[in-house]
């Protein structure tokens, strides 16, 4: 033997699967073998969306982590692996991977089915409540799985605000009978049935706000009450009937803004004939335009809310303009509620809801005022200088 063969060792056999990847099947497969324990197929959803909840993240984008997994557990044959490959057939995010997952399942023959079957689910229909303003709304999606029913509620934040709190309910019946006594109860809540492709585009919306979000602000994600229910939701929409179109937002004019502006001035009640009050409507006005969906007439708590958010989030007013923007909220939110239809009732609790908006805008510029350095000040957006 030579001198250079004695020198040659073995090489070392890589590991086909990397420790962290061993880690989390291990993981995921001790949470299968407590699936299989279940009897309720909802709460095995339950477990597989909070699973896929833990491995999302928006800035995985093009790095898959579950496909590898369906692919180690498919050489890991045994019950809780085939457990586990039938809870992502059905609610994992993609096609590929629940396709994958489906095949890898089918093979493994020898290996006894889970007790439950996450499949033969139906959406039947469609509860709203919403406030009359169109801030937001509560939509029950009601669903069946061989004679069982539940219940997926999910608030909506309607100007683009996304989901807020998410989770199922088994009390489908008792829900709608709540939803129906609230809007008996006030004066600004409908409650009624809505189509479930209309049902799919808000919610498909609504979610789509929530990523954008997680994917601008990671930080988000572990406080956002869909991460461990986008799974769950996602295989909702997918038993539906397609979403309704998504419907292009009007535009307007400079003339038809300046003409919503000369209207206000000439027929509301409140108003000043000033410069800053008038350059404080057209703003009211453009906001309604640009940032809310072509609804200048639009008039709501929560509306009013996210645009004086916006207007604190952003440098550069006048004081005399935010000054003036708290006094001409309510004289529009009269205006433009009577002319879109309102009730006086919806009116005057909005405006009631109005004056605590507005005194905390107020506050909360006082508080801003104590700490501006005013020897520095700040320019006027371009669309309020003047020339």
């Amino acid at each position: 033997m030579s001198p250079v063969s004695r020198k040659r060792k073995p090489a070392k056999k890589k590991s086909a699967v990397s420790d962290e990847r061993r880690q989390l099947l291990k993981t995921v497969l001790a949470d299968a073998e407590d699936a299989l324990a279940e009897r309720d197929p909802v709460e095995v959803e339950l477990m597989a969306s909070t699973i896929l909840g833990d491995l999302w993240h928006p800035s995985d984008e093009g790095r898959d982590v579950v496909l590898p997994l369906i692919d180690d557990a498919a050489r890991r044959p045994s019950p809780a692996a085939r457990a586990l490959l039938r809870m992502l057939q059905h609610l994992a995010l993609t096609e590929e991977q629940r396709d994958r997952a489906a095949e890898a399942a089918d093979a493994f023959s020898a290996m006894p089915e889970p007790p439950w079957d996450l499949g033969d689910l139906t959406v039947t229909e469609c509860w709203q409540q919403a406030d009359v303003y169109g801030d937001g709304a509560t939509l029950l999606l009601c669903a069946a799985r061989a004679g069982h029913a539940h219940g997926l509620v999910a608030e909506v934040e309607l100007s683009g605000g996304g989901l807020g709190d998410v989770y199922l309910t088994d009390q489908v019946g008792d829900l709608v009978d709540s939803m129906r006594a609230g809007e008996e109860a006030s004066e600004v809540f409908v409650t009624e049935r809505i189509p479930l492709p209309k049902a799919r585009r808000i919610l498909e919306d609504a979610v789509a706000v929530n990523d954008s979000a997680a994917a601008l602000l990671p930080d988000v994600i572990a406080e956002d009450p869909l991460t461990p229910l986008r799974a769950l939701v996602a295989a909702r929409l997918r038993a539906m009937p397609p979403a309704e179109p998504p419907v292009e937002p009007p535009t307007f004019t400079e003339q038809e803004r300046d003409e919503l502006v000369r209207a206000f001035l000439a027929e509301a009640d409140g108003v000043r004939d000033d410069r800053w009050f008038t350059d404080c409507v057209r703003f009211v006005v453009d906001y309604g335009c640009d940032d809310d969906f072509g609804r200048p007439l639009r008039v709501g708590p929560g509306k009013f809310d996210l645009l004086l958010e916006d207007v604190l989030n952003t440098e550069g007013f006048p004081e005399e303009f935010l000054a003036t923007l708290p006094e001409v909220l309510p004289p529009w939110g009269r205006w433009a509620g009577e002319r879109s239809g309102l009730r006086p009732a919806a009116i005057e609790r909005l405006l009631e809801e109005l004056d605590e908006i507005t005194e905390e805008f107020r506050d909360l510029l006082a508080e801003e005022d104590a700490d501006f350095d005013h020897e520095t000040g700040g320019a006027a957006p371009i669309a309020l200088r003047r020339e």
